[in-house]
Order: structure tokens, then C-alpha cells, then sequence
């Protein structure tokens, strides 16, 4: 095993500025120097909207859902549903500063953030609606019910998103 100082000794001369010549400032495969344009953080790019990416993923675990139903597969069908709803409700709290860390705290958080104070409409409230696939059977019937509750929720949380943005 080499220790530390092993790896210390063998980076330190790689970190030396001295011998930089004018070529060295100028990125791989361009031909202009690099120019500092932006300030810190400009190589970051692109800003990604995480609410949108969160509730994107919601729309693809439904279609998952879909899929899996379609293939016959109810247990895969009511688990990615319910991975819908709970990635929507996350998405909600992520938008409020909410630490998500786990989904028993992400149900009952959007419970208490925007059912309790009516801001969403969930009938029953939240953490009843996601957790019916505890009290049923992974039959045709509830996994086609279960995804069109995940469809509806999704759609409630957006348009609640899409006003939510309309007034800031």
C-alpha cells in the first residue's frame, strides 16, 4: 500500500504553473484562448429547471405504469405509479425547500405543506390516495384505477405548478 505521501510526492510537480506556455490556455480542439466571459461557474452550462425534471420523470414512471399494465404485469404497473405520485409530491416539496429524504416523510410532508391548508385537493388527503396499494391486490382492476389516480394527481400538481409560476 503507498501512503499519502507517496501520492503527494508524485502530484506536487503537476500542480506547478511555471512552465505554462500560451498554448496551454487554449481548450482542447479550439483555436482561440479562453476567455473568462461569464465568471465563476460559467463551464456549468446549462441551468436545469429541477421541479420540471422531477415532474418530467412523474410523467415517464406513468407511462412506465402504462407499459407495464399493457404488458400484464400489475404488480410492475401499481409500482410505478406509485412511484409517480410520490416523485410528483417531491417535486411540490423540493419547490418549497422541503428535505425529501424518504418517501414515508415526502407523503406525509405534502400532506401537511398543501393538502392540510387546501392549496392541493386530494380527497382523503394524500398519504391515503398513495398508500391503496397496501389495503388491495395487484389485480387488473386496481392497477388500472391506481394509474389513472397517479394520472390525476399529476395533472393537479401541474396546473398547480403552472399557477404557482404565473404568480411570481
Amino acid at each position: 500500500e503507498k501512503g499519502q505521501m507517496y501520492f503527494y510526492d508524485f502530484l506536487t510537480p503537476l500542480s506547478s504553473i511555471d512552465d505554462l506556455t500560451p498554448e496551454d490556455f487554449i481548450d482542447w480542439g479550439n483555436t482561440e484562448r479562453y476567455e473568462k466571459a461569464i465568471g465563476v461557474g460559467e463551464c456549468a452550462g446549462v441551468v436545469i429547471d429541477l421541479i420540471a425534471t422531477l415532474l418530467f420523470e412523474s410523467e415517464e414512471k406513468i407511462q412506465n405504469a402504462q407499459e407495464m399494465f399493457d404488458a400484464e404485469k400489475w404488480s410492475a404497473s401499481i409500482y410505478h405509479a406509485y412511484s409517480s405520485m410520490v416523485n410528483s409530491a417531491k417535486a411540490m416539496l423540493t419547490a418549497e425547500n422541503t428535505k425529501v429524504n424518504t418517501h414515508v416523510s415526502i407523503i406525509k410532508d405534502f400532506d401537511e405543506k398543501f393538502v392540510a391548508d387546501g392549496r392541493i385537493a386530494v380527497a382523503g388527503g394524500f398519504e391515503k390516495l398513495v398508500l391503496q396499494l397496501n389495503q388491495n391486490e395487484p389485480t387488473k382492476e386496481f392497477a388500472q384505477s391506481y394509474i389513472k389516480d397517479a394520472k390525476e394527481f399529476l395533472e393537479t400538481v401541474e396546473k398547480f405548478r403552472q399557477q404557482e409560476l404565473a404568480e411570481a
